[in-house]
C-alpha cells in the first residue's frame, strides 16, 4: 500500500497527505455538487505526474461532449488522452441490460489490457439499477476486489444523499467517502465537502466549504488552533491613552477582545489605533473587514493623520476584505492564518463579526467558528480585538447576540447616552480575565486624532439605559445651589 495524491486542492489536508492505494473511495452527493468534476481533476492531475488513468462512465456520452465540459477547466488536457495516459471507457445501455457478467467482464477486459494506476468510475449507481440489494452487495464486492488485484486507486461517484449513503449497498464496502452538498443559506449556496470514511487513515473530521473554480474544487479545510506556547503576563498599550488607564496599563497580551457597540460608536477606530500602535513599536499587524473595502478604509484613516498605505509598503499591516455576501468563512480564517504567519503578526482586528451571520445563519455555528478562530490566534499569542455591531443604539442590549461573548477574554462595550438634548458616547469594560480594570463609564470622543477616552460620567446614573439621570447627590447639590441662590436675591 502506498499513499498518492489525491490531486484535488485542499482535500490532502484533511485526510493527512492523500489517499491510499489501493482503495476505493465514494465521492458521493446531489446533483450540481462537483462530483465529476472532482474525480476528472484527481485523474488528470495525476496523469501528469505519469500514472495510468482510466474514466468509465455509464452515461454514455460522447467524448466530444466531455471535452466541452471540461476543457472550461485548466487541469483538463485532452493530449494526456492521445498519449494514453488517461482512457475513456463508456459503457452503453446494452452492456449494462446484459447484466453484471457483462458489466465485470467489459471492465476486467479494459483493466487487464490497461493496468491503471486510478480509476474512475462515474456514476457507479447506474451499473446497479436493475439489481436487487443482494445483486448490488456481490457486483460491488466482485468488481472492487477484482480492482484491488490491480493495486489501483478507485473513485466511485454516487448520486445520493447524505441519508442515502448509509442505507446503499455500497457504503459498506469502500473504504472511504467523501460526501458533497450545496446548501442554502439566505440569498446564496455554499458548498460544503465532508470525509464520512477513511479507513486506515486519520483525518479532519467536520465540515469545510469548496469551491468550483476554473481549477476544478478549491477546498477549505475548518482551521485547528495549534498548542499555545507558554507565555508570561504582559500588558501591551491600545494607542489610545484614555482606554490603556480603563484596562490598568494596557491589554494583556495573547488575549482576545471583543468590543461591541452600535454603528457610528468608534469600534473600527479603535481598531485601527489599536494596530497603529503596535506598528509604532515595530509590531506587524492585520485587519480584516467584512464592511469596509480597503481604499475606503484607507481614505478614512487618512482623516486622521494615518498612512495606512505606507505601513503596508513596509510590512507592518496587511488589510483583508471579503464583502459580507461573498464571505466563505474557512476560505477566510485560512487567509488569515496565511497572512498571520508571512508577516509574523502579533496584533489582529477582526472587524464585524456580526457578519458572520449571513453565511452561517445560525448562532451555535457562528459561536463555534469564531471560537475556532479566536483559538488559533491565541496559540500564536496574538491579541485579538473582534468587533461586533450591535442593533440597538440606546436602551438595553444584549453584547454579541450569539454567545461569542463567552469565550472572550476582556469585553469592551460601546453605546450612545442622551445626555442634556445631547447625545454622546460612552465606553466602558465589563470583563478582563485575571486582571483588574476600570469599573467606571467614562465619555468617549472622536476628534481629528482619533479616538480620545475621556472623564467618567460620575453626576449621572443609569448611563447603561441611556436614559441617564442625575445621580441623588448631584440632584441635591444642584438643588441646594439654586435654593441659596434664590434666597440671596
Amino acid at each position: 500500500m502506498e499513499q498518492v495524491i489525491s490531486g484535488i486542492s485542499g482535500l490532502d489536508d484533511i485526510i493527512g497527505g492523500g489517499l491510499v492505494r489501493p482503495s476505493i473511495i465514494l465521492i458521493a452527493g446531489v446533483t450540481g455538487t462537483g462530483k465529476t468534476t472532482s474525480t476528472m481533476q484527481s485523474i488528470f492531475n495525476a496523469a501528469r505526474e505519469d500514472e495510468i488513468c482510466m474514466y468509465i462512465t455509464a452515461m454514455s456520452e460522447p467524448i466530444a461532449m466531455i471535452n466541452n465540459f471540461m476543457s472550461k477547466f485548466s487541469f483538463y488536457n485532452i493530449s494526456l488522452m492521445g498519449k494514453g495516459n488517461v482512457k475513456y471507457l463508456p459503457l452503453n445501455h446494452v452492456h449494462i441490460k446484459e447484466g453484471t457478467l457483462a458489466i465485470m467482464k467489459e471492465i476486467e477486459r479494459n483493466i487487464e489490457i490497461i493496468k491503471p494506476d486510478r480509476i474512475v468510475i462515474d456514476p457507479v449507481n447506474v451499473l446497479t439499477t436493475w439489481m436487487d440489494e443482494v445483486e448490488k452487495r456481490e457486483f460491488y464486492y466482485d468488481l472492487f476486489i477484482k480492482m484491488k488485484e490491480w493495486n489501483s486507486l478507485v473513485l466511485v461517484t454516487g448520486e445520493l444523499s447524505e441519508e442515502e449513503i448509509w442505507k446503499d449497498e455500497i457504503s459498506y464496502i469502500v473504504d472511504g467517502i467523501i460526501y458533497l452538498s450545496n446548501e442554502r443559506s439566505r440569498d446564496k449556496r455554499v458548498r460544503y465537502m465532508e470525509v464520512l470514511k477513511m479507513r486506515g487513515q486519520e483525518y479532519q473530521s467536520g465540515r469545510h466549504t469548496y469551491n468550483i473554480t476554473k481549477d476544478g474544487l478549491v477546498i477549505h479545510p475548518s482551521l485547528h488552533p495549534g498548542e499555545r506556547t507558554k507565555l508570561q503576563f504582559e500588558r501591551i498599550n491600545t494607542g489610545i491613552n484614555g482606554l490603556d488607564k480603563m484596562t490598568c496599563g494596557g491589554l494583556v497580551k495573547g488575549t482576545n477582545i471583543l468590543l461591541s457597540g452600535g454603528s457610528g460608536t468608534g469600534k473600527t477606530l479603535i481598531g485601527l489605533q489599536f494596530l497603529l500602535a503596535g506598528t509604532s513599536i515595530g509590531e506587524p499587524g492585520v485587519f480584516v473587514s467584512f464592511e469596509e473595502d480597503p481604499n475606503l478604509l484607507k481614505n478614512n484613516a487618512a482623516s486622521f493623520g494615518w498612512d495606512l498605505e505606507k505601513l503596508e509598503d513596509e510590512g507592518l499591516l496587511r488589510v483583508l476584505y471579503t464583502s459580507a455576501h461573498k464571505l466563505n468563512v474557512n476560505e477566510n480564517a485560512l487567509t488569515i492564518k496565511r497572512v498571520v504567519e508571512e508577516i509574523g503578526a502579533k496584533r489582529v482586528v477582526i472587524d464585524g463579526i456580526n457578519n458572520f451571520k449571513f453565511i452561517l445563519n445560525d448562532d451555535t455555528k457562528v459561536f463555534e467558528h469564531v471560537n475556532i478562530l479566536a483559538a488559533y490566534l491565541v496559540s500564536r499569542n496574538i491579541t485579538t480585538i473582534f468587533t461586533n455591531e450591535v442593533s440597538e443604539l440606546m436602551g438595553s442590549s444584549t453584547i454579541s447576540g450569539d454567545k461569542t461573548s463567552i469565550i472572550m477574554d476582556s469585553i469592551i462595550l460601546l453605546r450612545y447616552v442622551e445626555i442634556e438634548s445631547k447625545i454622546k458616547k460612552a465606553i466602558s469594560v465589563l470583563k478582563m480575565r485575571g486582571s483588574n480594570h476600570d469599573k467606571e463609564i467614562r465619555e468617549l470622543v472622536i476628534n481629528k486624532k482619533g479616538i480620545e477616552v475621556k472623564l467618567p460620567f460620575i453626576e449621572y446614573s443609569g448611563l447603561m439605559s441611556g436614559n441617564p439621570v442625575k445621580t441623588p447627590v448631584q440632584a441635591f447639590e444642584e438643588a441646594f445651589s439654586y435654593k441659596k441662590n434664590v434666597d440671596k436675591s
